[in-house]
């Protein structure tokens, strides 16, 4: 009857060790994606409540490293969105256990097979946990076309819709009234500019201003940046806030891009042309305005060696990207001599 005893006992104290036994998982949410699709990465952990738990430091601000499934020297970056939320859930479980947890959306931009190598977590400063090893594919949609014509024909030829002239009317009366808008507007400009000519008077010289061009002006915006010494003062935001602008302000000017008013996916979707010719260019903007974004909205704090990183790209894509003008020196040595 004692031994019977003793072994219930200790399978009651065996199960309830295993209960609050360091447990963590890593999970997406398909195994499947394309090129530029966002997908979302779960990562959790359950430790003894008061337990001190240090996060994978695989988890960088800008993404994820992977590897190729066939070839594990190649890597690649599942890089995260800039409305990725970092936050960490907490959830009182019930033994005395909780569940700490974060969702992270990425974007896998190469087409290729991958590992994603496990999370370590490191518990109480002396355990590690380690989450499982995941597999992604990632293909590109329209890598393939068919090349038979006859394969990308429709079923039943397009139908010509018949002529009603009624269709017509409207189209043709709003057409009229926004030339009239556009007429009686453009001659009120004009009497408006001429009036204001006459007002200042036929003598008055109007002196043409002396403006420099876009890579001058980001230049020393810059240097006036580095001045303030923002970062070492602990001023993150103020600094990476002013930094965007700067570069927003010489995309605007640089490429006539309304970048101002543009989020970072939009503005390097229309500076994709940088790809063909200037990738390290376009890389270096995008880092630097995806970390303007972490800190902007997702109060990230910088170390410092990021925010020399990033002021340095600045200045490089200023640099490579400025536009030169070429000056035509026969026609100068042609020009009469004042």
């Amino acid at each position: 009857m004692m031994k019977k005893f003793l072994l219930i006992l200790l399978s009651a104290v065996a199960a309830i060790n295993a209960a609050k036994a360091d447990v963590a998982q890593a999970q997406i949410d398909t195994a499947w994606t394309s090129v530029g699709l966002p997908r979302m990465l779960h990562l959790e952990i359950s430790v003894p409540s008061g337990s001190q738990v240090q996060w994978p430091s695989a988890l960088s601000p800008l993404g994820i490293a992977a590897r190729d499934y066939e070839d594990p020297s190649k890597t690649y970056m599942l890089e995260f969105g800039p409305d990725t939320d970092f936050s960490i859930d907490t959830v009182q479980q019930a033994g005395g256990m909780i569940t700490m947890q974060v969702d992270l959306k990425f974007f896998a931009f190469d087409s290729a097979a991958m590992v994603i190598p496990p999370f370590d977590f490191v518990v109480n400063g002396r355990d590690t946990v380690s989450t499982q090893m995941l597999a992604l594919k990632c293909d590109q949609p329209f890598e393939e076309v068919p090349d038979d014509v006859q394969a990308t024909q429709d079923l039943k030829p397009v139908m010509n819709p018949p002529f009603i002239l009624w269709d017509y009317v409207w189209w043709f009366f709003w057409l009229q009234v926004a030339v009239t808008i556009i007429t009686v507007s453009t001659l009120v400009y004009l009497h408006y500019r001429k009036h204001r000519k006459d007002k200042a008077g036929e003598g008055a010289a109007i002196e043409p201003e002396n403006l420099l061009p876009a890579h001058v002006t980001a230049l020393r915006a810059l240097e006036a940046l580095a001045e303030k010494k923002l970062w070492e003062s602990g001023q993150y935001k103020q600094f990476h806030t002013e930094l965007s602008e700067i570069l927003r302000r010489y995309i605007e000017e640089r490429f006539k891009v309304a970048a101002m008013e543009s989020t970072t996916d939009e503005i390097m979707q229309e500076l994709v042309e940088l790809t063909m010719s200037q990738r390290s260019s376009y890389n270096n903007l995008r880092e630097v305005l995806k970390m303007a974004d972490l800190v902007k909205f997702a109060k990230y704090e910088p170390l410092p060696d990021e925010n020399q990183l990033v002021y340095m790209n600045s200045r490089l894509f200023v640099e490579q990207t400025k536009e030169v003008v070429v000056e035509d020196v026969e026609s100068k040595e042609g020009e009469p001599q004042q």
